[in-house]
């Protein structure tokens, strides 16, 4: 099973991520909080990471540091999911170390099928 750690402080978009996601047959942990996340990701090892970057003690760039660094997260994919994708895409070191930047709020097919294509190997 597929497992994703979910970083948003928001209560409502968790479960909507979380809902959607397991009726999907992933495997769902969430944490609000920066401190949070970088305690459970080296343990939890995910697939992908949804990554709020505004979070209430830090900036998901602290995530996005410890999941580049640590070795046993190199297939890690991280997908930032903001209402500031602009500011984002245009920051080379925020935009190089993940996998994709999505915009809030983000439909739940676009979500499903990011996803699913980030877990897709490519065909050379």
């Amino acid at each position: 099973m597929i497992k994703v750690l979910v970083v948003e402080d928001d209560a409502d978009l968790v479960e909507t991520y979380t809902d959607l996601l397991t009726a999907h047959n992933y495997a769902v942990t969430s944490v609000s909080r920066a401190s949070d996340a970088i305690a459970v990701v080296t343990k939890l090892l995910p697939d992908i990471i949804l990554l709020d970057m505004n979070l209430p003690d830090n900036s998901g760039t602290v995530v996005i540091s410890l999941a580049r660094q640590y070795k046993r997260l190199a297939h890690t994919k991280i997908i930032v999911v903001t209402g500031y994708a602009e500011i984002l895409q245009k920051r080379n070191y925020i935009s190089l170390r993940v996998d994709l930047i999505l915009r809030k709020p983000v439909q739940n097919d676009t979500l499903l099928q990011k996803m699913s294509e980030l877990l897709t190997p490519a065909v050379i």
